[in-house]
């Protein structure tokens, strides 16, 4: 009994340091084709998803997931783990709304992703300093434009799916 116990738990063990899942040789597009773009998009950002149970470190395969911005834009349907090939435009990128269901089984996920800015901040907003002549207030203004911010979504989503 010993010995079961045990092998069960370097066997655990081992289980939840696999390595992750391969993800199918292709990329799929998330491009809408019901979407009426006249622009061509700036870049495409790659996004990895890969789908997990609640409470278990081990990957699930086989999770059916679709997504979609408001804006009509993006729109896609696979499987995990997937990697997608999603466009940017120039502004701000509407959140991506996703959901996801494993098959056969009560688990699911709806999940949104927001786009960041990556373009720094740099040197803006008030500062309020106290010393002793009394507060003094200072503004710092930026004269970056707005316009050119760049921004990304995650490279990585897991998805955590749940009855």
């Amino acid at each position: 009994m010993r010995i079961f116990t045990l092998s069960l738990v370097l066997l655990t063990t081992l289980a939840s340091c696999a390595p992750p899942l391969p993800i199918a040789d292709y990329i799929a597009d998330a491009r809408s084709p019901n979407a009426k773009i006249t622009t061509q998009p700036l870049r495409f950002d790659v996004i990895t998803l890969r789908s997990f149970v609640a409470g278990d470190r081990q990957e699930r395969p086989g999770a059916r997931c679709q997504i979609s911005t408001s804006d009509q834009r993006l729109s896609a349907t696979f499987q995990t783990p997937a990697q997608l090939r999603v466009p940017l435009y120039k502004g701000t990128p509407a959140p991506i709304n996703g959901y996801c269901h494993l098959p056969g089984t009560n688990l699911a996920a709806r999940f949104t992703l927001d786009a960041i800015n990556q373009s720094a901040p740099e040197n803006e907003g008030v500062r309020l300093t106290l010393g002793s002549g009394g507060p003094r207030i200072g503004a710092t203004i930026s004269l970056r434009d707005r316009s050119k911010d760049r921004y990304g979504y995650p490279a990585r989503l897991r998805i955590t799916l749940a009855p």
